[in-house]
């Protein structure tokens, strides 16, 4: 097995699209605003990470 120096920005953004989608979920719960839309929300931000890391910083 390898070691990996540092990480880089691609592994930053495997771990965003959870993080999105539990700070949605904790937005919903302790906001007045729906926990649906909060989850939706949050699932639309890691979306968004996802396209970004297959189009824009694909690993190589």
């Amino acid at each position: 097995m390898t070691e990996i120096a540092a990480p880089t920005r691609y592994d930053g953004l495997l771990a965003a699209m959870p993080a999105s989608v539990v700070g949605g979920t904790a937005a919903g719960l302790w906001l007045t605003i729906p926990l649906r839309v909060g989850i939706g929300l949050g699932g639309i931000v890691a979306g968004l990470f996802v396209l970004i890391s297959l189009f824009h910083l694909s690993p190589k």
